[in-house]
């Protein structure tokens, strides 16, 4: 058979772009940008960038040359589907590329030096470019570690390789977001969160020939950069009518992998056919820094009681000073910050970091909180942006059920550019997260194709922008959420990383836990001296304990005796704001119906005053509820609000009567701390009612309550600096497994310790309990089976146990299994609950209110849910069984279906 030796002219593509009407089968033109043109953009951006490891950069160069080395060879033309699987609109694709990228000189240098992995580190990054995830880039390092030149890198720096995978990355996609502006496809030069950097148009610019584009952060050594672009133009108008109609009737079939490959094979013909190259289009694109670098417009950064003035409108306190200079002038602050609730800590550590530009992430200790930090920091945002015209500041919302991120340019908040909000990868100035999702992150986990970017922004090591940690209400963890704590603070400590634990009434006890810190202590609590210069005096309440009734079964009314007095109090001053808070979300709903009752109150006025918060509350509702609720406050308007635990750290609420149950000290100063906040209610009051303290609560000895109770008799006014002395609080870091998991999971992500590798691979990472957390869900049937519509609460899985008389079964409870990717929308698929550890499930009990769907023990009764209660009553679903020393097991039982899972018994419980 004969063969041509005619060698076929290479498809020499960098980028392909489909500018205009995008939905058209047969696109009005197609333009290819040269492979040269596009890999010697990239080139001159890292050759420019602002590195001070020349020899890093030399790496990097080298990738850059291997990494688009197969394209030719790879290149397609694709179509791409909608959500209905209709034609969108065509893309490209050089899938399997990059692994064709070969370093010949270092493979044979390897080989003869008999190295067992003979990969060059350039090799390996243009190996890895478009993949970030932990599980690559720890077994990149893995293998790198095994050539001695490599090891000595990594040994000095172990995030070395993947800062360069980051940084070749980088080059790569700026000059991929400019060749599309400028090669007319601006639909794919979206904002993309992996890459840190914000690139916006030069709209004045009347230039045509050049465009003009800032970016922030600008990483450059040049002060402006030029590039050039070129492409190649084919037209397939220019397709005989032929062609046209056999395109035209492959997408009428929708025989789209037909079509697809037709399109391809029209423009391989195109190009093949050509003797030479058809004419450059070229144009050129001017790089500069964000405007107000250029212009050094005179801003005093430094200025303390400047921004203040300008952000809050009002003057810093002695503390809130002390904490700005120091966060302003040392180069890695790390410190304890003790000072009394209401003393505008959130406003001390949020302004320096915003002057400094530090990435500051705010890991909080509840959900509960993050909706008031929110509204307050989104303010102060708004009002920064406004001294850096057209700068783009962001706000990253990260927990278990929202993950979002929010724009504010010029004072207003603006829609992001991102495809998906819900990808934000930590791509913030600010970010609001809890514990547990912080260690999750911190860890890797999340978003499977990108996740190492975690790591890498947590640790600041993204040109050159710091990240400072800031960690509130430290005093709020206990038992196995301490012991990950301590771990975490040690870890990020020993890393050099930028810290700041902030509290109220952290015990002496608990603060010699973290001894290294010792001498970074800004101390307005225990230092009267400096503790007199808050004017601590002004915070003026009355006090009384009531301490002739106890909360236990035996006593049912105490509901009653407890709405009792709270009416005592509205009747004495009707136009007051009252907080009311107990332990259970039984008493809680018990107290707030019968004051409904009593004062005749119509929720659904305008001017409703009456408010029940707890953490039962569909998660969505709560927001809008404290949103009021905050709205009235700040208007000094009346209310009576009755709440749990679930409001009593750090929300910004200012009552005039606080009414409590009795409570832990530390627990009590907290709550005390929303009474009066600011200093200026003249008559307020606090009303401490019961005799003994809930023991899932206490955290005092037989001898500290006694101390605790002759405290309580004496006080007349409510004095903060007795109530500290009162506090103690013994934290045992002794529980070795979560030491031990914690270990393993750091080895992995940071040293590239591939024995540890499965226990990452596993998902295994309990925060604050063993016990693990379901979705409780009800579904009315007018959500279309949407669970994101439906209310929903998180909740511990050992609540939802069968008792032993079973008066917690519910008919119509459907338990399943749900797996979808967080960063996607519409992608959830839930399946019967499998068998096996409950940590690697993402477990969903829904309680249906008709009988559509799996069923679940048919001979109990229906659950009423009431929205305006929230989830009051907690089913019975799971079965405990033969349990052992170290691990319970739970049997879920339908008529069709039955599985048994398992977890890890906490250690108090062995």
């Amino acid at each position: 058979m004969f063969k041509s030796n005619i060698k076929k002219r290479p498809f020499n593509f960098g980028r392909v772009f489909f500018p205009g009407d995008k939905t058209k089968i047969i696109p009005d033109e197609i333009r290819f940008q040269p492979l040269g043109n596009h890999v010697g953009n990239v080139k001159r951006l890292a050759k420019l960038w602002a590195l001070e490891n020349e020899a890093s950069r030399d790496r990097i160069i080298k990738a850059i040359e291997l990494h688009d080395m197969a394209k030719p060879q790879t290149f397609r033309i694709l179509c791409d589907l909608d959500k209905k699987d209709q034609f969108k609109n065509y893309k490209y694709s050089f899938l399997g590329h990059r692994f064709a990228a070969k370093d010949l000189k270092y493979r044979k240098l390897a080989k003869r030096n008999n190295l067992e992995y003979q990969q060059s580190w350039s090799e390996t990054l243009a190996i890895a470019h478009h993949n970030y995830s932990v599980r690559y880039i720890t077994e990149d390092v893995y293998k790198l570690r095994k050539n001695p030149q490599y090891k000595h890198i990594l040994d000095n720096d172990p995030l070395a390789y993947a800062k360069e995978l980051y940084n070749l990355e980088m080059c790569d996609q700026i000059e991929a977001e400019l060749a599309c502006y400028i090669c007319g496809d601006q639909q794919h030069g979206t904002e993309r969160t992996f890459m840190e950097y914000s690139l916006s148009k030069d709209e004045s610019n009347q230039n045509n020939e050049i465009d003009i584009y800032y970016l922030d952060p600008y990483p450059f050594i040049e002060s402006e950069l030029k590039l050039n672009f070129t492409y190649w133009s084919w037209f397939p108008d220019n397709l005989s009518s032929k062609e046209k109609k056999q395109l035209e009737k492959l997408a009428s079939d929708k025989k789209y992998e037909a079509l697809e490959k037709e399109l391809d094979s029209l423009v391989k013909s195109w190009w093949e056919k050509l003797n030479k190259d058809p004419e450059l289009t070229t144009k050129q694109a001017i790089i500069k820094p964000y405007l107000l670098q250029q212009e050094h417009i005179n801003i005093p950064d430094n200025n303390c009681q400047y921004w203040y003035r300008e952000l809050a409108g009002f003057i810093p306190n002695p503390m809130q000073e002390e904490v700005f200079n120091k966060i302003t002038t040392e180069e890695h602050p790390a410190c304890i910050v003790k000072a009394p609730t209401g003393k505008g800590k959130l406003e001390a550590i949020l302004f320096p970091a915003l002057i400094k530009n530090l990435r500051l992430i705010l890991p909080l200790p509840a959900k509960s909180l993050l909706q008031d930090h929110q509204q307050r920091i989104e303010q102060y945002l708004k009002r920064f942006s406004q001294f850096y015209p057209q700068k783009e500041f962001s706000l990253v919302i990260d927990t278990g059920s929202a993950m979002e991120r929010y724009i504010y340019r010029n004072g207003k908040k603006e829609k992001s550019r991102v495809n998906n909000p819900r990808r934000h990868l930590y791509k913030g100035d600010v970010i609001l997260t809890t514990l547990d999702k912080f260690i999750y992150r911190y860890f890797a986990f999340g978003d499977t194709n990108k996740n190492f970017v975690f790591p890498l922004r947590i640790n600041g090591e993204i040109d050159d922008q710091e990240t400072l940690i800031c960690f509130d209400e430290v005093h709020s963890y206990e038992n196995l959420a301490f012991t990950n704590f301590k771990s975490l603070i040690d870890s990020l400590y020993q890393a050099g990383r930028s810290l700041v634990l902030m509290t109220a009434t952290m015990p002496k006890e608990l603060v010699q836990q973290f001894d290294y810190l010792a001498d970074d202590l800004i101390d307005y609590i225990d230092n009267s001296e400096k503790a007199a210069k808050l004017n601590l005096s002004q915070h003026y309440r009355s006090f009384e304990w009531i301490s002739g009734s106890s909360r236990d079964s035996n006593q049912p009314e105490f509901p009653t005796k407890f709405t009792t007095i709270v009416l005592k109090q509205w009747q004495a001053k009707p136009d007051t704001r009252i907080i009311v808070v107990v332990e259970t979300v039984k008493d809680a709903v018990a107290i707030y119906q019968n004051i409904k009752c009593k004062l005749r109150i119509d929720i659904k006025s305008e001017d409703n005053y009456l408010f029940l918060y707890h953490g039962r509350i569909d998660e969505k509702l709560r927001y809008k509820i404290y949103e009021k609720l905050k709205e009235r406050d700040s208007n000094n308007q009346k209310y009576i609000l009755i709440t749990t635990s679930a409001i009593e750290v750090g929300c910004d609420l200012n009552s005039e009567i606080l009414i409590s149950q009795i409570c832990p000290p530390e627990n009590l100063i907290q709550r005390v701390g929303r009474c009066n906040r600011n200093g200026k209610v003249k008559n307020a009051k606090v009303i401490l009612i019961g005799d003994r303290i809930s023991e899932y609560i206490n955290t005092l000895d037989e001898s500290g309550w006694d101390k605790y109770q002759q405290t309580l008799k004496q006080l007349t006014t409510f004095e903060t600096d007795k109530m500290l002395n009162c506090i103690y609080r013994q934290q045992h870091i002794d529980d070795y497994r979560a030491i031990e998991l914690f270990s393993m999971l750091h080895d992995y992500v940071y040293d590239a310790d591939l024995t540890c590798e499965s226990t990452h691979k596993k998902g295994l990472i309990p925060t604050r309990s063993w016990t693990p957390s379901v979705t409780l869900v009800y579904d009315d049937g007018t959500k279309d089976n949407d669970i994101s519509k439906m209310p929903k609460i998180t909740v511990s899985i050992d609540r939802l146990i069968i008792k032993s008389d079973k008066s917690n079964i519910y008919s119509h409870i459907n338990v399943s299994e749900r797996s979808y990717d967080l960063e996607k929308y519409n992608n959830e698929k839930f399946s019967p609950l499998s068998w096996g550890l409950a940590y690697q499930k993402n477990i969903v009990v829904k309680i249906q209110k008709n009988h559509d769907g799996v069923s679940h023990y048919e001979e109990g009764k229906e659950y009423i849910y009431n929205p305006e209660l929230g989830f009051v009553d907690l089913p019975g679903v799971f079965k405990a069984i033969n349990s052992s020393q170290t691990e319970n097991r739970l049997l879920y039982e339908s008529d069709k279906h039955k599985a048994i899972i398992h977890y890890v018994k906490p250690k108090e419980r062995f």
